[in-house]
């Protein structure tokens, strides 16, 4: 059912951008530090938008690269409890 709703989220965002890119297809002018140019509005708006998904996978990578580090050590910490744990379940009891 959510496979569903998502595809139908999908594919009405698909046709809006459609629509949208259709009917603002007028040129635009940009003014760049070394230039000037015309380009569609849509052309603009897509690259904006592409740049912005890269900044934010290059953002998210470094935040997962950091969380992945951390599991990995708390792991590796986990491990060395439970081993601690088994040591001192199978030591003899000594009674003083």
């Amino acid at each position: 059912m959510l496979r569903l709703i998502r595809n139908l989220i999908v594919v009405v965002g698909l046709v809006l951008g459609v629509a949208f890119g259709f009917f603002n297809y007028d040129l635009v002018s940009i003014d760049l530090l070394w230039t000037t140019t015309e380009a569609p509005l849509v052309v603009l708006l897509v690259v904006a938008f592409v740049l912005g998904l890269a900044i934010a996978a290059i953002v998210c990578i470094g935040k997962i690269t950091r969380l992945r580090a951390q599991l990995t050590s708390t792991r590796r910490r986990l491990k060395d409890a439970q081993t601690e744990i088994s040591n001192l379940r199978s030591m003899p009891i000594h009674d003083a």
